[in-house]
């Protein structure tokens, strides 16, 4: 075997580790780090049961230790779990998500398989006829290094640790732009339920959205082009089941509130005492805030989150809908999206990078023509190991420096990459 195989099956292992020492903590520590009474896991080991027991109060944030954030319909996911019991549930929930990491290893191939057979022109040699070819073909190295990063990378320990539920997310995303690739009508409304089960689960996702709309400008007639099926059907899947869940808005009222409050007022937070409300987010709308109460102003945290979700969305959006690089757009549209929204919303968090990473991954592996190329490559390696890094400077500082500004500047970094990139692509 060569040093790249090596590598790889080495990080199989230590993702593997990283489960096994979640699991030291969890059976057998008090930690104050991670037990088994404290740990986001119990957020959605209490929301499965609630939801079948006390459904009114599933947004109860009193009844949570961290408040449970996602869609009704998400809480269901999570009662075969609870109903296992707290301990035997945590255990079967981690290694459902170990699983789900090597099947999004395979989904990452999958789509550059379709997209390398849809292409036939792209400047790059892989060879990815058969699974097996990724470890074993020369040509691949490229691919299999980046995928052992994915395994490696410090927020997949802290998504393990922390019992979070990241790798789903990136599941079903990745579902949904597989899908999609495959450039049908029948695809396209399974791409959307994947998508809008993404969303349940992380409602911030809806930031993917004006993405997946097929709108773009043409440059031979000069002018935007808009397919209203194609789109009405994707937007359909993923928005029928945010309305499904909005019943239960409907039939228990009092939910709503408690929804909105959790989701959108950006009131929830570690209070560190003085008055002082904060918490260790890389979201700039997050850290803006904590400014703002630093120096005493009081302003509404949903219209701080409105407006830098517009300075953010609008020019990457309008350079996407302009770019000719239309073989990787739709790619790009999710790696956009998910930028966007790890910026702007509210609580974003060093684990969450595992939702984001397939994305870089992908648009590593499939531009190696763009001039920037090797730029998003460090930005993937100081990403993949420093965040949680600033992560744990801001826990040592905060008492001087509220503010987790290396993880933010690492983001900056990223989406002023993408806007680098796009700009190019509309000359």
């Amino acid at each position: 075997m060569n040093k790249t195989q090596i590598f790889f099956l080495f990080a199989v292992v230590i993702n593997a580790l990283f489960l096994v020492i979640t699991f030291i903590f969890f059976f057998f520590l008090k930690s104050p780090l991670m037990s088994s009474s404290n740990t986001d896991y119990l957020t959605f080991y209490n929301a499965g049961l609630t939801i079948i027991n006390d459904l009114p109060n599933l947004y109860n944030s009193s009844l949570y230790l961290f408040p449970f954030r996602y869609f009704p319909i998400s809480a269901y996911f999570f009662t075969p779990f609870s109903l296992l019991g707290l301990k035997l549930g945590f255990f079967v929930f981690q290694i459902f998500n170990f699983a789900l990491n090597l099947i999004t290893i395979y989904l990452i191939y999958k789509i550059i398989q379709i997209h390398m057979n849809t292409n036939r022109k792209l400047n790059i040699s892989y060879k990815v006829n058969n699974l097996k070819d990724i470890f074993y073909d020369p040509d691949n190295e490229s691919i299999l290094h980046h995928l052992g990063i994915f395994l490696i990378m410090l927020p997949q320990f802290m998504n393990y640790f922390l019992g979070q539920i990241n790798v789903l997310v990136s599941f079903f995303i990745l579902t949904s732009l597989f899908f999609f690739l495959k450039d049908s009508v029948k695809f396209d409304f399974l791409g959307g339920i994947s998508l809008g089960l993404g969303i349940l689960f992380k409602p911030s996702l809806a930031l993917l959205l004006p993405f997946i709309i097929f709108l773009n400008y043409d440059v031979k007639v000069k002018k935007m082009v808009f397919q209203f099926k194609r789109t009405i059907l994707r937007l359909f899947g993923s928005i029928f089941l945010i309305i499904l869940s909005g019943l239960f808005f409907i039939f228990h009222p009092k939910m709503i509130g408690d929804f909105i409050e959790v989701n959108l007022t950006g009131e929830y937070t570690y209070n560190i005492g003085g008055g002082l409300e904060i918490n260790p987010s890389f979201s700039l709308t997050r850290i803006i805030l904590i400014l703002f109460q630093v120096l005493e102003l009081d302003i509404n945290y949903f219209l701080v989150f409105i407006i830098i979700t517009l300075l953010f969305l609008l020019p990457l959006y309008l350079l996407f809908l302009f770019s000719r690089a239309q073989q990787n757009k739709l790619i790009h549209g999710y790696f956009a999206g998910i930028t966007i929204m790890l910026l702007v919303y509210f609580d974003s968090w060093p684990h969450h990078i595992v939702v984001l990473a397939p994305f870089l991954v992908l648009f590593i592996l499939l531009e190696k023509d763009f001039e920037l190329y090797i730029f998003f490559k460090y930005i993937y390696y100081l990403i993949s190991f420093l965040i949680l890094i600033f992560w744990i400077i801001f826990y040592l500082t905060y008492e001087i420096f509220p503010f987790n500004i290396g993880g933010l500047i690492l983001l900056i970094l990223l989406y002023y990459s993408l806007l680098i990139y796009n700009i190019n692509h509309v000359k």
